[in-house]
Parts: structure tokens; sequence; C-alpha cells
């Protein structure tokens, strides 16, 4: 008898236990599209009062439009910076989730100028997505544009400032995150209290201490409930260098 009432409260605690912990949510598509531009293509579209943060535009939205149908001028953009998934160990750093993604190149004749990344995800995690340009003469990432929530928003990135408070945009030295990294805790550390993901996405331009080499730009997705594209404009310019070389060129008289 004893035996039987053991069993019985054994069912029951298990039965409970599944009732308590329902299986996981199933998971949900995203996609992020990417494209990076000169500065000057990218200030074409806009007017002085749309140079403000967090704001939408007109221009923005033309921007957009452009990028989606491939009618930019192939010469306004920098295909050698490609949006990539970063190694799981570093993701875990970013406090990642580990996805699986499907990636295509943009720029292909008569197709969007976005790279496109497609995976699925846990809503409420977030993933964490890596543009390390190969060409050397295009360094500081100085705009950003970005979409989540909404329509296409204009950012300026910034380091924190004194009050502490939330950026989309950041500027972090590089080897400071590449340290951190190391370490696995630069979520923790540092960007969990920093960044502002209230858009669904934000930017951490890892700032090259190197003055001739570029910035890194590591995008942070937040998963939404729902399926959800994601779109971010990386704006590059020319660093300004006060120490360059002389050039080695005679000066004609």
């Amino acid at each position: 008898m004893r035996r039987a009432i053991a069993r019985w409260v054994l069912g029951a605690a298990a039965l409970l236990g599944a009732l308590g912990h329902p299986d996981a949510a199933p998971a949900v598509e995203y996609k992020l599209l990417v494209a990076s531009t000169f500065e000057q293509s990218f200030t074409s579209f806009l007017k002085a009062g749309d140079l403000q943060q967090g704001k939408a535009s007109p221009g923005l939205a033309r921007l957009e439009a452009d990028l989606d149908a491939g009618r930019l001028d192939a010469g306004a953009m920098l295909f050698d910076r490609r949006v990539q998934p970063v190694r799981e160990s570093i993701g875990r750093a970013y406090g990642g989730a580990r996805v699986v993604p499907r990636l295509r190149p943009g720029g292909e004749p008569g197709g969007p100028f976005w790279d496109e990344v497609t995976w699925e995800g846990t809503p409420g995690e977030h993933s964490v997505w890596l543009v390390a340009p190969l060409l050397r003469q295009i360094q500081e990432l100085y705009n950003l544009a970005l979409s989540g929530s909404g329509p296409l928003r204009y950012f300026q990135p910034y380091t924190v400032p004194m009050n502490n408070g939330r950026m989309t945009g950041l500027l972090v030295p590089l080897n400071y995150l590449w340290f951190h990294e190391e370490r696995g805790n630069v979520w923790n550390k540092y960007l969990a209290k920093n960044l502002d993901l209230e858009q669904g996405i934000g930017v951490v331009t890892g700032v090259n201490t190197n003055a001739q080499f570029p910035d890194q730009a590591y995008l942070i997705v937040k998963h939404a409930e729902a399926p959800t594209t994601y779109k971010a404009v990386l704006v590059w310019r020319p660093r300004g260098l006060d120490r360059e070389a002389p050039s080695k060129t005679p000066i004609p008289k």
C-alpha cells in the first residue's frame, strides 16, 4: 500500500512538473539586412534637419527603397565589408544566443544591395553579427541608420555620456572589446548597461586605436516575439590623420 501511494505521489509530482515547464516556444525566423556606404552617398539623401538622433525621414525612406531595388550606383557602396556571424565563443562573450545563419551577399546585378542574413531564434534572446572591413582606406564608421521595430532612423554613435545614459550606437575602443572578448565578459562588463536595444537593434563600433586601420561593427539584434526584418546602413568615411607621413613626391616648383 505504501509503495502504491509513493508511486502515485511521484507520478503526480512528475505531472505537475511537466505542466509547470511546458515545451520551449517554437523558434521564430528573423532577417538582418546590412549595407555599407560612403558618407557622401548617405548624406545626399538627407536634409540638415534630418541629422537628428533617432529621427526617421523621407530621405532615409528613399535610401531604403533604393537599396531594396538595387538602384544606387555601385560606386556608392562598400562591398568589402560584409556582415558575418561571430565565433560561438565571441557570441557568448556578448551574451548572444547560438544561431545557424543563412547568408546571401548583396550587390548582384538586378538585386538588392543589402547583405542578407536569415536565422531562427528564441524571442527575448539576442544575436551578434560582425562587419569587419577588408580594405584599409575607409576607416571610420561615422553614421548609422537602423530599423527593427519601426522605420529606418538616423543615429550618430557616441561614447557613453557622463550620466550613464544608454545609446543605440556606441563607440568603444576595439582593443577594449578584444580584451574582454577573450575573458568572455564584454556583455556583462560594459554593454548590457550601456547599449540601448529599444529599436530592436544596436551597433557597437569597435574604434581601432591604430588610426590607419578600420573600425569594426558589432550588430546586436534583440529577438522580437514575431518574425522581424532588421536593417542597418553603416556609413563610413576616411579617418582624419593629423600625423600622416609626408609624401616622397617632390613638390613642383
